[in-house]
């Protein structure tokens, strides 16, 4: 397992937010980076944060990536990501989903060979930036990103990928919390009152 690394999407424009970085919401005063690096921390070697501003990262023992070009959403992320890690695999996430769940990680991580992407299919919706990804990836995003084809769903008809439904991932996540995004001022407060954190 260890011979993973994850990516942290940190490079949103959090317009919804009104402007305030997603990544340093806090729930239950910890940040949110800092739950997701805490629940990445034992599951991987190393852990990458795509960010077109580092220095908010600099306390934390991560390795900071830049875009290659911004402004083009989190196929871009995800690439940028992928090329700057030393891993074959790599586990995605966004900087705005607080509850990932290590169990359902694990899970995906555990059935990864054979297979360049691996995520949750939830009806017609695929939960992109919660998944595996394999530096097989990148080239195929490259083509998609030249083409401005930047839905991280173009990539699929180019790779092998791997889609777990909503009832397998529940077995290890009941309510399928890790895939909850945070993106409105109302949304954090709801999850406040209706959520209870995961470790």
């Amino acid at each position: 397992m260890k011979a993973v690394n994850a990516i942290i999407l940190a490079g949103g424009r959090n317009s919804r937010m009104r402007g305030i970085d997603k990544a340093f919401l806090e729930i239950d005063g910890q940040p949110f980076i800092a739950r997701i690096i805490k629940a990445l921390k034992g599951l991987v070697r190393e852990i990458i944060v795509v960010t077109n501003d580092p220095e908010k990262y600099a306390k934390y023992k991560v390795k900071l990536v830049r875009d290659e070009s911004e402004g083009m959403g989190p196929l871009m992320g995800i690439c940028s990501g992928l090329k700057a890690s030393g891993a074959r695999y790599n586990f995605v996430v966004a900087c705005d989903m607080p509850f990932i769940n290590t169990a359902l990680i694990k899970f995906m991580l555990d059935k990864k060979k054979g297979y360049d992407i691996l995520l949750i299919r939830d009806s017609e919706k695929f939960h992109t930036l919660f998944g595996v990804y394999s530096k097989r990836c990148i080239p195929v995003m490259e083509e998609m990103i030249e083409k401005g084809e930047l839905r991280v769903r173009s990539i699929f008809p180019g790779l092998k990928a791997r889609f777990f439904s909503r009832k397998a991932a529940e077995k290890f996540d009941p309510g399928l919390l890790s895939v909850i995004n945070i993106n409105t001022p109302d949304e954090l407060e709801s999850v406040k009152i209706n959520t209870r954190p995961r470790p």
